[in-house]
């Protein structure tokens, strides 16, 4: 992607970065001041893999394999609070204002229950049991969508927690990720699914009106823009469908595992891949733009806030990185053509996916470097030394 059309597509998304800690950390409700920005770094807490995330309130909330959710301040990175009770893993959650006061924060495990709980207290309001495993929740026109392993939708009233419909989807195959659309008057409802596929349907009653069938393997993650769903897949790529004709419009390729978040933003679409690697690609030509790592282990889940991604892996980790379309710094290593927003992130792809730590030789192969390393002693350290500085004096061309 040429400079000119990045600095385009990045108008508005530079902000400074000030770090502060919020004077109502301890507090769940505490807000950081409209003066706080949110600061890079990571978030600690979590014993096994993060498999969602979600921010609401400027607070981040996310579910583990630990049978917790926690809550974090953004801005000192604290985890300010701790949902508990679940018995197995917490596949989903949910955050929505249940009132003009009060926000619900709804929790799906494989216990198998939802959990309801009152965000300022952090006490369990009511707990649902479902039939099989609760995989994803979405929340729209006042009604609670969740997403089983068994294959079916089940819905409940937002307010009052009373169930709905059960929609039979998808046989026994798992629903795996939720969305919502409209057809003039017609309210949709989009179901992702582990047998490949997405139906779409109605709203209310669950009837199927068309199947998309153009992915391989499991659907992982979508998202709705206007009458396009994007949709992250197993079988490493994402696919746009328009929703009301089926017609597959797009495919985005380049990811080297499965696909699980996709995430919009104006022009350019935002991807994470169980590959370690966050994706920016432009949306109308399919340029892969940047890519953003730092992460030790696969992605499982992400979002977007105040131009930061926020991604959980399967390790427990969660990381906050600033998101800079004007910032590129380039991997020259022979045979490579990353482009990553963020230099720390370049250190470490040549680092771990160029350099083999129990090398015996050592070639540098970045462009017109010609530097030859031995495994004696101290050499290792010195070819470190030598890779990271071509990061640096590349960070130096572009600042």
């Amino acid at each position: 992607m040429r400079a000119g059309a990045l600095r385009r597509l990045s108008a508005g998304k530079r902000a400074r970065v000030r770090r502060r800690r919020s004077k109502n950390s301890s507090e769940i409700s505490s807000e950081p001041g409209d003066d706080d920005e949110p600061t890079e770094g990571s978030f600690e807490g979590h014993q096994a893999a993060v498999n969602a995330i979600q921010i609401f309130g400027n607070l981040l909330y996310t579910c583990s394999g630990d049978k917790t959710v926690q809550v974090y301040n953004l801005v000192s990175g604290k985890c300010i609070g701790i949902f508990e009770g679940h018995t197995s893993k917490v596949n989903c959650l949910l955050v929505t204002q249940a009132s003009e006061k009060n926000a619900a924060l709804y929790t799906g495990s494989s216990d198998p229950t939802i959990r309801c709980y009152n965000v300022k207290t952090r006490t369990c309001i009511e707990k649902l049991k479902l039939e099989d495993r609760v995989l994803c929740l979405y929340s729209r026109w006042r009604i609670l969508y969740v997403g089983l392993a068994n294959g079916t939708v089940v819905t409940f009233n937002a307010k009052s927690n009373k169930h709905l419909e059960t929609f039979e989807c998808h046989g026994a195959r798992a629903v795996s990720c939720l969305a919502t659309a409209q057809e003039g008057s017609r309210k949709l409802l989009v179901v992702g699914s582990y047998d490949c596929t997405i139906s779409v349907r109605g709203a209310w009653n669950g009837l199927l009106l068309r199947t998309l069938e153009s992915h391989t393997k499991t659907i992982l993650g979508m998202k709705m823009v206007n009458d396009l769903v994007f949709s992250g897949s197993s079988d490493q790529s994402v696919h746009a469908h328009n929703i009301h004709t089926g017609e597959l419009v797009r495919i985005y390729k380049g990811h080297n595992h499965a696909v699980t978040v996709v995430n919009i933003l104006g022009k350019v679409m935002v991807t994470a891949c169980l590959d370690k690697f966050v994706r920016v690609y432009e949306l109308q030509s399919h340029d892969r733009l940047q890519v953003y790592g730092g992460h030790k282990d696969m992605i499982m889940c992400m979002t977007i806030h105040k131009s930061m991604i926020y991604t959980g892996c399967y390790d427990g980790s969660i990381q906050a990185a600033r998101l800079n379309l004007m910032q590129n710094y380039r991997c020259w290593w022979h045979g490579c053509s990353l482009i990553f927003g963020a230099v720390d992130h370049l250190k470490q792809h040549l680092l771990t996916d160029h350099t083999n730590p129990n090398f015996q030789t050592l070639k540098c192969r970045w462009k017109n470097c010609d530097a030859f390393f031995t495994a004696r002693k101290g050499s290792k350290q010195d070819a470190a030394g030598h890779i990271e500085r071509h990061a640096e004096d590349e960070s130096k061309i572009h600042s």
